[in-house]
């Protein structure tokens, strides 16, 4: 009876609710005397009001924003919060934000700063380890192997990432006399031991990756393990790994795209206002992102960022395709016809089918020299993944025919044939 009772109020309080919510309309805040106000607010200055405009509720009033503050440290500011088209549809009383790009630095202690860049690297390190972990169990590596592999291929695969990178920026790096180019190669930007310069500012995964699969293959020979099922472990450390990496590149704003809208004749196809929009509105972005993918005109050379405004962020496209991918191989690993060894095979054709189709839209790409063509080699070297991929899948199949996932706990067919033997 009691059940009968509560339904009906129940019934009554969701729709009263839901009607207030869709019924009522908020009256605009004004001062009560017919006016409102404008005030520009700047929450990183000193007196953060820096300016208020008083206006008259139906009249034309006339609104200028102050000169661009610069009151955030390590970071410059963007736009106001309210476009200046906006301006005249203003009728009440109103706070418009100084918005700026973000610090790149995580923490800073003693003069010494920890950089989002190094912070999303070593997220992504060890989030693969815990994963590789939680994997080992079940495909039965011995922990003790993965982590002892895991303490010297990490390092080894980061300075591999570092040579890549100097390889195709030579000349960045190489010059002048010999020990302090090595020194710069090893990042120490002075060309001094002087550790307060100290920072590897330029990575290439494509170099970490090869460095750590031919590490790979030695330790497993070393450790009598199964090369396959490690290479698969570490194809998933790697995709996930890069997802959480490329949002340092967001705080460093490298690694993006063009201008958006284009450029014609050195003139932006769009207004500011326009390429925010197109991104936050048209796309769909989070405005965060947004506002730090506005980006001035030189950072990074004038190849890349030619003129001041919104530029594409390939790093947020290539960091969510990782992530659909990594959640792909977590399917594929629990299928029973799966084999070891053809996660490897879909990172491959799946993560260079992805960066060709980033470096189709990045300003910024390592390139070399080629029968006088000049190359991207992100590009070249995906391609390669890819028929690598490829050829890897079928000499899986036709050659060398190991396990398949099916041999282990934890496989969809897998539980469905252990939950009918034990019956």
């Amino acid at each position: 009876m009691m059940i009968k009772r509560i339904k009906p109020i129940l019934i009554l309080v969701i729709f009263l609710t839901v009607f207030g919510l869709f019924s009522c309309s908020q009256e605009p805040v004004t001062n009560g005397d017919g006016t409102f106000n404008v005030t520009f607010y700047d929450k990183y200055a000193e007196n953060p009001i820096l300016k208020t405009i008083n206006c008259s509720v139906g009249s034309e009033c006339i609104i200028t924003p102050p000169a661009n503050p610069n009151n955030k440290d390590n970071a410059y500011f963007t736009r106001w919060s309210v476009w200046e088209s906006e301006y005249s549809s203003l009728q009440e009383n109103t706070t418009i934000h100084a918005i700026y790009t973000f610090d790149n630095r995580l923490v800073t202690i003693g003069g010494r700063s920890v950089v989002f860049y190094s912070f999303f690297i070593m997220l992504g390190i060890i989030t693969a380890l815990l994963l590789g972990l939680k994997e080992s169990k079940r495909i039965g590596v011995k922990e003790d192997d993965l982590i002892d592999g895991f303490l010297w291929i990490v390092p080894v695969a980061i300075l591999g990432a570092r040579l890549w990178y100097v390889v195709f920026e030579w000349d960045q790096f190489v010059y002048g006399e010999f020990f302090p180019s090595l020194l710069r190669v090893l990042g120490f930007s002075s060309g001094t031991l002087d550790f307060s310069q100290f920072g590897l500012s330029g990575l290439a995964i494509h170099g970490a990756f090869f460095v750590a699969f031919i590490c790979a293959y030695f330790h497993t020979r070393k450790r009598k393990m199964n090369l396959w099922k490690i290479i698969d472990v570490l194809a998933i450390g790697f995709i996930i790994a890069q997802a959480f990496g490329r949002w340092g590149n967001f705080f460093n704003q490298e690694a993006h795209g063009g201008l958006v809208g284009g450029i014609t004749e050195g003139v932006a196809n769009l207004s500011l206002e326009e390429q925010f929009n197109l991104l936050r509105h048209t796309v769909g972005l989070p405005e965060f992102i947004v506002n730090n993918m506005y980006i001035r005109a030189g950072i990074g050379g004038y190849h890349v960022t030619p003129l001041t405004g919104f530029y594409h962020p390939t790093f947020f496209y290539e960091s969510m395709l990782n992530v659909i991918g990594f959640v792909i191989m977590l399917v594929l690993r629990r299928i029973k016809t799966i084999r070891f060894g053809d996660l490897m095979s879909f990172y491959l054709i799946w993560y260079g089918g992805v960066r060709i189709f980033i470096e189709s839209m990045r300003t910024d790409p390592l390139t070399y020299e080629l029968f006088g063509l000049t190359l991207k080699s992100a590009t070249t070297t995906s391609i390669l993944m890819i028929l690598g991929g490829i050829t890897l899948s079928l000499l899986i199949r036709i050659k060398f025919k190991g396990d398949s996932y099916g041999s282990v706990p934890g496989c969809i067919e897998f539980d469905k044939q252990e939950s009918k033997e034990q019956q």
